[in-house]
């Protein structure tokens, strides 16, 4: 046995315990860990040598491995002991292994790609609050025609959703990115080019920006599989950082010349487009399923161009990918459709109806309609007294509120749970929507604006929860079968209640003024803060079969222990 080897085997073999830690011959070979039996219980010691200098993986950690799984990405999954928090895991079988943890050269090719393709996603932040620029610039439209400038984009989403669904398949990711950057491109050229006083070039205009931003849910997909496991969740919530953004950019150039706004838009879609050409790999995740045995070298090459610096880091990721590919690959089986799905199995129709209430409750917490609809309502709330100028300096201000808090959603959402977040912001918006309403009702006595400041901590509280989480619930609680069409589903199911709710808004607000509705909206919140505690379950550290099992029942869980034991 060489010097290696004797290191190798800690304890009696009564335990069947082994040190795993560096496993490979001189040439970097792995294969040496072919023989080690699956079921073992393995334990990492510390181990040091020369080779592992320049490794991304942590040899000094101990890790204690009860059992392995493998997740629904392919990946291996370790159940381990609580021994360290910060464990860097290195998975074993079938001559995989992986590392929880890269190295900053490694990641920020992912980090890069993911930031290029959500790029698109400002758009319809942009087109959500653009409404209010279009009334800044536009004073002579009545309530009928804003009220479809509004929301006429909304209902378009769902159209460029399922449009941009049925092609990104066929073509490609990346292909996909392109191609929903011309949408976007001809709205902003139509509305550059016409002026501000033609409302049927304003409704084309918000039509195609529409059909866009229902486009750019390809952005999602594409970041879920081109991004390591370990770093995902952080990926995809840059999401709604970038919609914030939006929102951002919308509100700050409110008080520019119209034209100088749209061309710089222009001007911003053409650099997306660019970058999408130069710097994005095909995602190889996309390339393996729908792309035939031809292409493999392809798809190496994409995940060489996620992971260019450390080659063990990019065989250990090509392997996985390769495996996962291996293992759907040639199977022929039936399966049920996602309407024979949901209704037989309570792990789809358990979550369906989850979603739709907290859907429902979201659109009528009014958090949508106050960023709309934000200009009006702010000509409301702001003292009389006051200059207005303050009106379009404080429709910038909610902007950086909107922003600095999605960065906080963000941040957050890594240790926090998306109930205790959730419960927050539907409290803290109730307790700001009672602040509007009781200080809008004698506004010019007061020194203080205070309805003004009420707005301002409605709209933050509503970014650190209620305007994120309901929409990466709907990837995270829907179970795989159905996840794809149950998702776009979801998604149209929630834009058609916001076009509702929009278009109906400016005439609901002159009817019942903005006191009376921000007592529905304070009202709506508390009532949806009820039912996230009672209801929605926790995903926060759950996989996908660990939350489908919490929906079969607790004999679910037991069959699964029993099957994975076995």
């Amino acid at each position: 046995m060489d010097d290696v080897d004797k290191r190798l085997v800690k304890g009696g073999t009564s335990t069947s315990e082994f040190c795993v830690c560096g496993l490979t011959d001189d040439t970097g070979d792995n294969s040496r860990m072919s023989n080690i039996d699956q079921n073992v219980k393995i334990i990492a010691d510390k181990i040091t040598t020369p080779e592992n200098n320049n490794c991304n993986i942590n040899t000094t950690t101990i890790i204690s491995v009860d059992k392995c799984v493998i997740n629904d990405d392919g990946q291996n999954k370790l159940i381990e002991n609580n021994r360290n928090a910060e464990n860097k895991i290195i998975d074993v079988e079938n001559e995989k292994f992986s590392v929880s943890s890269l190295l900053w050269r490694d990641l920020y090719p992912q980090v890069l790609a993911s930031c290029i393709s959500l790029l698109m996603v400002i758009q319809p932040g942009i087109h959500l609050a653009y409404s209010n620029n279009m009334l800044h610039h536009m004073p002579t439209i009545n309530k009928e025609q804003f009220s479809w400038i509004t929301s006429i984009s909304v209902l378009c989403i769902p159209i460029g959703a399922i449009l941009v669904g049925l092609v990104m398949d066929k073509i490609g990711r990346k292909n996909a990115c392109l191609l929903t950057c011309f949408p976007l491109l001809a709205s902003w050229t139509t509305v550059t080019i016409s002026s501000s006083d033609n409302i049927y070039t304003c409704y084309a205009f918000r039509v195609l920006g529409g059909i866009g931003a229902g486009m750019t849910t390809v952005g999602l997909v594409y970041v879920s599989e081109i991004s390591h496991s370990s770093y995902k969740q952080i990926l995809l919530s840059l999401n709604s950082v970038f919609f914030s953004g939006g929102i951002l950019i919308s509100t700050c150039l409110a008080d520019l010349e119209w034209k100088v706004i749209n061309f710089s838009f222009v001007i911003f879609t053409i650099v997306n487009m660019a970058l999408i050409i130069i710097y994005l790999p095909e995602s190889p995740i996309w390339i393996l399923k729908f792309k035939s045995s031809e292409h493999i070298d392809k798809a190496k090459k994409a995940v060489k161009q996620i992971y260019p610096n450390d080659n063990q880091v990019f065989e250990t990721e090509w392997r996985r990918l390769k495996s996962a590919s291996d293992n759907t690959a040639g199977l022929d089986v039936q399966q049920p459709s996602f309407v024979e799905f949901i209704l037989s199995n309570p792990e789809g129709y358990k979550p369906i109806a989850i979603l739709m209430v907290l859907l429902l409750l979201q659109q009528l917490t009014g958090a949508y309609a106050t960023i709309s609809y934000a200009l009006p309502i702010l000509k409301s709330v702001v003292p009389a007294a006051y200059p207005p100028a303050v009106e379009i300096q404080s429709l910038a201000a909610l902007g950086v509120v909107r922003f600095g808090s999605g960065l906080l959603a963000c941040a957050l959402s890594l240790r926090v749970g998306r109930k205790p977040l959730l419960v927050f912001s539907c409290t803290a918006m109730a307790l700001s929507s009672a602040l509007v309403a009781v200080a809008q009702r004698d506004r010019d006595a007061l020194a203080v604006p205070w309805a003004l400041c009420g707005v301002m901590l409605y709209m933050f509280s509503s970014s650190v929860g209620v305007l994120v989480f309901p929409w990466t619930l709907i990837c995270e609680l829907l179970p795989t079968p159905v996840r794809a069409v149950g998702s776009c589903t979801m998604v149209s199911y929630g834009y058609l209640i916001m076009f509702a709710t929009l278009k109906v808004f400016p005439y609901v607000l002159a009817a019942v003024t903005v006191p009376n509705v921000f007592v529905v909206f304070g009202a709506v919140s508390a009532s949806m803060a009820v039912y996230v505690h009672f209801v929605v379950p926790e995903t926060l550290g759950k996989s996908f079969r660990e939350i489908e099992d919490y929906f079969k029942g607790p004999s679910a869980k037991t069959i699964r222990s029993n099957t994975t034991m076995t």
